[in-house]
């Protein structure tokens, strides 16, 4: 009985745990390559502050995620067209739909996004210019 139980309770802390954890491309272990779908920032920030306290600046090549920490350096990869520019996080997002990166208008142009804003990237932190590695 006391064997009975005790693994119940293994068992529900186990399916809790697993039904928390973040999904795989999210997952800091997973932090170095990521793929999914960015956006332009919206005209209306213009100006406004980031979480790093910047301004917005359309023509900075900056961007916002949600767990790649402030200061970082990604490499943004446009898998539509293969152009690839670098930008620096200086903004945190909230998850919203599948898109997992905002960025400034000078890196949709640079990256030539589709209409709407939009395009299919590639993300790669570069480890030795991480805000952590500091």
């Amino acid at each position: 009985m006391r064997c009975t139980r005790i693994s119940a309770v293994v068992v529900a802390a186990l399916f809790t745990t697993f039904l928390c954890l973040p999904a795989a491309a999210e997952s800091p272990s997973n932090q170095g390559r990521l793929t999914g779908e960015a956006a332009c920032y919206g005209r209306q920030l213009i100006g406004h502050r980031t979480t790093s306290g910047q301004r917005y600046d359309p023509t900075a090549l900056t961007a916002a995620h949600g767990k790649i920490p402030l200061g970082s350096h990604v490499k943004v990869t446009n898998l539509e067209n293969d152009k690839s520019i670098v930008v620096v996080i200086n903004d945190k997002m909230s998850s919203h739909g599948k898109i997992i990166m905002d960025v400034s208008q000078r890196a949709c142009d640079e990256l030539a996004f589709g209409p709407g804003g939009k395009a299919k990237v590639k993300l790669e932190v570069e480890p030795s210019n991480t805000a952590e590695s500091h």
